[in-house]
């Protein structure tokens, strides 16, 4: 059995998601940066072990693979409760922590795994753009309603309680629609990521993944 966990990745994708949580965990890791949508002997290992080819998949230390980032964090949490990544237990919060949690990942990711390449999914269709025409305002809607659930009684989305929510807050502010959207329609979500971006343990995670993300001094 090894001792580390590796995370298999892409600089400031959703495994910068996992990255970040392994951080918080306080557990030995390692990291594999995979261009997925090149072929090289990188993305047929990761192939071989997520024949969806996504990051992040993380090999846990006794070989065994994980995929999805939800189903990571959870794992996570049950070996690392002190990383404070999902309410506890019985928690008041934690069936909202669930459910925010499935809203980004059955809702919110879907739309950047069929916008990004529309052409993969419209091949004989002449104009697979208008696909990311269509999601690109259905994304902003979504993101609307999450930022709406956002706690106002603390710093964290879940009010004073942190969560691996933030973390995701963190990394997604920085895709499409776009951080000046963020900042325009949803800042809340922004001020979240600044607080999470900025946190000891995370700084320098966030620095290396994210051009804007200044290091602290």
């Amino acid at each position: 059995m090894r001792e580390a966990y590796t995370l298999l990745g892409c600089r400031g994708c959703g495994s910068t998601i996992v990255a970040a949580a392994l951080e918080l965990t306080g557990f030995p890791w390692g990291y594999e940066e995979v261009d997925y949508d090149v072929d090289s002997p990188e993305r047929d290992r990761l192939l071989a072990m997520n024949p969806l080819g996504q990051v992040p998949t993380l090999i846990l230390p006794d070989d065994e693979i994980m995929t999805e980032s939800a189903a990571i964090i959870l794992l996570l949490h049950d070996r690392a409760p002190h990383a404070e990544l999902v309410p506890d237990a019985g928690a008041a919060m934690l069936p909202r922590f669930l459910r925010w949690l499935m809203f980004i990942n059955c809702a919110i990711y879907p739309t950047f795994t069929y916008g990004d390449n529309p052409e993969k999914w419209l091949p004989k269709t002449r104009h697979p753009e208008r696909l990311e025409e269509t999601i690109g305002p259905h994304r902003e809607q979504l993101w609307r309603a999450f930022a709406a659930a956002a706690s106002d009684t603390g710093p964290w989305f879940l009010g004073r309680t942190f969560s691996a929510l933030d973390l995701y807050i963190a990394v997604m502010c920085n895709w499409r629609p776009g951080r000046r959207w963020f900042v325009q329609h949803c800042p809340r979500l922004v001020a979240i990521a600044e607080r999470v971006e900025q946190l000891p343990e995370l700084n320098a995670l966030f620095h290396a993944h994210f051009d804007h993300v200044a290091p602290l001094e």
